[in-house]
């Protein structure tokens, strides 16, 4: 999927995809500077990394932190879904963007960072991981967080924005 395609399905502006992306901020795989007259094109893994990073940049929060978070969010939602078995056929950040589940990725106040899902067989309802603070590529956890504004983010909705 090239650029202006993953604008049109995501519904952001060329332009912001483009900053990223001049930024250097890229998902695993993609040159930093591509050789004249040559086109990006993404995985759908790397779209939905950087549809993930450009929503949480719509919500106010920084390119470079909005790289950390998806890095988060990538480590997080493989560790669930495939490791734990709750929903072993959704990965999204490995292209595989199809559940019947539902996936979120919560914000608290702009510093804590958690997952939600309905697809860990032990609770009725969304389960809502613990909090964490995600810095330098490395999380930690934050008990007793209780963040006032929480952003949640729909995985699955964003995910299904990219399927062809």
């Amino acid at each position: 999927m090239q650029v202006g395609r993953l604008a049109d399905r995501l519904d952001v502006p060329y332009r912001d995809i483009r900053y990223l992306l001049e930024q250097g901020i890229l998902p695993k795989g993609i040159a930093e500077k591509p050789g004249r007259g040559e086109h990006r094109d993404f995985t759908p893994a790397q779209a939905f990394w950087i549809g993930l990073v450009l929503k949480l940049k719509q919500c106010g929060i920084r390119a470079p932190a909005a790289k950390e978070i998806a890095n988060f969010a990538k480590r997080s939602v493989f560790k669930a879904a495939k490791e734990s078995e709750w929903d072993s056929g959704f990965n999204p950040f490995a292209g595989e963007l199809v559940t019947d589940k539902k996936w979120y990725l919560d914000i608290g106040d702009m510093l804590f960072t958690r997952f939600a899902t309905n697809a860990n067989p032990d609770v009725e309802g969304i389960f809502e991981n613990f909090w964490c603070i995600v810095t330098d590529g490395r999380k930690e956890k934050a008990p007793g967080a209780s963040p006032v504004v929480i952003i949640r983010i729909d995985l699955t909705q964003l995910a299904s924005l990219l399927i062809e």
